[in-house]
């Protein structure tokens, strides 16, 4: 298991725009794009495709993610919240592109 610390840069990300209040994944997804600077960005997704590709296994990726990311519900979306991961940092990398 990953022990979740506050400080950690992935969680400060998922757990600061993926949290209950938010109206939708997308929503909170979009949001962040639109007005998160670039540095913070660009430091988000170090951090991200780093905890990818870290020595974690899967199941441990997909717990700190559920418990992260409490605003969303990953059985409704029919993807592991690893995958949903994968493809925000993918959403990140080419919003960065067309900056």
């Amino acid at each position: 298991m990953i022990e979740i610390k506050v400080s950690d840069p992935v969680f400060r990300f998922l757990g600061g725009h993926f949290h209950q209040d938010i109206e939708s994944p997308e929503d909170a997804l979009d949001e962040y794009l639109n007005e998160a600077s670039q540095k913070l960005k660009e430091r988000d997704l170090i951090a991200l495709t780093e905890f990818v590709n870290s020595d974690y296994s899967e199941e441990d990726k997909n717990e700190f993610i559920e418990e992260a990311a409490d605003g969303i519900y990953f059985p409704e979306d029919d993807i592991t919240p690893l995958e949903w991961l994968k493809q925000v940092i993918e959403q990140i990398k080419e919003h960065l592109k067309t900056i």
